[in-house]
């Protein structure tokens, strides 16, 4: 092999080396680009799923073991809102946020009678404050709240000397 055709095949082998590199930054940056926000709810958050408890319409229930969820949390929450009427969402997956922007999530479509996914889109806020769940943000459906969420004074550390006053269940 003469030097010549020795310099073009290291030059496209260097080229050929980079291009696979290329190739394989783009693709990781493609998969966490897909990944979403938070605990990876991306657009399974609002998908409908099973807390395998009825706890009543002002009981909030969870699993944090869903494997229907990618986050593994599906929950409902209470009912807060004043309405006579019962709720008439089901459980969904949900995912840890910082702010509502994080939760953009499935939507019930209203032309599908059997659909009880979420109707009014999703808000930032917190759920439980007693458990594994205590004081940690998750995507709550607007479906089960009044106002926007506020955080309970147990979990506001301005009142608990700079923590929470969480309860942890056995």
């Amino acid at each position: 092999m003469s030097p010549e055709s020795r310099s073009t095949s290291r030059c496209l082998w260097i080229r050929l080396v980079r291009a696979s590199r290329f190739a394989t930054v783009l693709f990781f940056l493609a998969g966490l680009a897909s990944a979403g926000c938070g605990d990876s709810g991306g657009s399974s958050l609002g998908q409908s799923c099973s807390v395998g408890v009825d706890g009543g319409a002002f009981q909030p229930v969870f699993t944090n073991q869903a494997p229907e969820c990618p986050g593994a949390i599906c929950l409902k929450p209470a009912d807060q809102t004043s309405s006579t009427n019962a709720v008439d969402t089901s459980a969904y997956c949900s995912a840890t946020c910082s702010s509502d922007s994080d939760c953009n999530g499935q939507k019930r479509d209203n032309s599908n009678a059997n659909d009880k996914r979420c109707e009014n889109g999703y808000a930032c806020g917190v759920a439980f404050v007693v458990g594994t769940l205590c004081c940690k943000k998750l995507c709550l459906c607007k479906d089960f709240l009044s106002t926007d969420p506020q955080t309970p004074a147990p979990c506001d550390p301005a009142l608990n000397n700079g923590q929470t006053a969480c309860l942890e269940t056995q």
